[in-house]
């Protein structure tokens, strides 16, 4: 019997995202998501998204999110087996860490700048505008993050420019709306799907395998699936069409 489709999806401005996102939907169209943590919802699935979901059921869906694990699990979506933290974490079906996954990722991390060493001269003087931290797993620090309290996207996007120079050979920078994370040379969603689907095709060869995100990031995933699939609203798809010959006004 052919194995049902593995599909490995982001989650935020892919299958759901903040209400302000949703457009004009009424409020009783959509279906609440995620919560934060003081219990307050944050994110909504569209119809649109809500069919999509359906259709999904009929495969296997795997987050690979950006959401540590506990925030991950504030997700109306399936736990695990999941990847977390931008590859930082990887749940197995039971719902507890790869513990292979983990020693690589701490043996890697070992050999690069550490996150806490950089995160002084990241974030120090930015003020009450900003809120920031770093996000870890299971005691291993993974990239830092930082929002606008004022949703302020182009004062974050100045702010990555102005960062660029002083980071590390390899560390790389994710800005997508309002958040900005700086990423280590060993961590990535890319690297993460590369381990999980080395024992998939092992396991099935011939399974299929779609990938789903929205950001630049995202790409990273997304090549190494036989299919995937972009929110045309998302900003790794205005990438692709913008200057587009076959896509006119």
């Amino acid at each position: 019997m052919t194995a049902r489709p593995l599909i490995l999806a982001d989650l935020d401005d892919s299958l759901f995202q903040t209400r302000p996102k949703c457009g004009d939907w009424p409020e009783g169209d959509l279906r609440l998501m995620s919560r934060l943590v003081d219990g307050s919802p944050s994110g909504y699935a569209t119809p649109p998204q809500q069919a999509l979901l359906g259709w999904l059921a009929h495969g296997e869906l795997v987050p690979v999110t950006a959401r540590a694990r506990d925030v991950l699990a504030r997700v109306d979506i399936a736990q695990a087996p999941a990847i977390c933290a931008n590859g930082g974490c990887i749940l197995l079906p039971d719902g507890t860490p790869d513990p292979v996954w983990h020693e690589r990722l701490t043996a890697e991390a070992q050999r690069a700048e550490t996150p806490a060493a950089l995160y002084p001269a990241l974030t120090d003087g930015l003020g009450e505008e900003y809120r920031h931290w770093m996000v870890s797993e299971d005691g291993l620090d993974l990239y830092i993050v930082i929002k606008s309290n004022s949703g302020d996207v182009p004062a974050l996007t100045v702010l990555a420019e102005t960062s660029r120079a002083g980071l590390p050979q390899g560390w790389r920078i994710h800005a997508n709306g309002n958040n900005l994370a700086f990423l280590p040379p060993w961590l990535s969603k890319r690297a993460a799907v590369r381990y999980m689907l080395e024992a998939v095709r092992a396991e099935t060869p011939g399974r299929l395998v779609v990938g789903i995100g929205d950001s630049w990031s995202d790409a990273g995933f997304l090549d190494l699936t036989d299919m995937a699939m972009i929110p045309t609203a998302a900003q790794l798809w205005q990438h692709i069409a913008r200057g587009h010959d076959w896509i006119d006004g």
